[in-house]
């Protein structure tokens, strides 16, 4: 019995510790996409468009700064991107994982994410005012 125990708990520790990482690894994947002018592909578009629909969802104090992120890391996808196979594979396999995921853990990923881009906007727009 303490075995089953201890094996749920090792279980249920990966699922949970795997989630906020899904969410980095998802933004951090779609980076390199906007170096390429062709833009990203349409899984890129689709796992992008989950974990930002995720922390809209579970952010929404963030919800402006979440458009222009989408806005900024899927500008360059094809027009067709949203409705291709491989953005809806994408899209609710990330979705999927995130469900599955602990909320809180993943809430404040989002949080800490968008907090710092917002953190970085306002310094930028401080320093442009400098240079006058």
């Amino acid at each position: 019995m303490k075995n089953t125990n201890k094996k749920n708990m090792e279980n249920n520790k990966n699922k949970t510790s795997t989630s906020p990482l899904v969410i980095g690894t998802c933004l951090a994947a779609m980076l390199p996409c906007l170096a390429y002018a062709a833009g990203p592909s349409d899984a890129a578009v689709g796992e992008v468009d989950a974990v930002l629909k995720f922390c809209a969802k579970n952010t929404p104090e963030h919800g402006r700064n979440i458009e222009a992120l989408r806005k900024l890391l899927t500008d360059k996808a094809s027009a067709g991107a949203r409705s291709s196979s491989q953005y809806k594979q994408a899209y609710d396999l990330v979705t999927a994982a995130l469900e599955k995921g602990d909320k809180t853990k993943m809430r404040a990923t989002c949080n800490a994410g968008l907090t710092e881009r917002e953190r970085e906007g306002r310094e930028d727009h401080g320093h442009a005012g400098e240079h006058r």
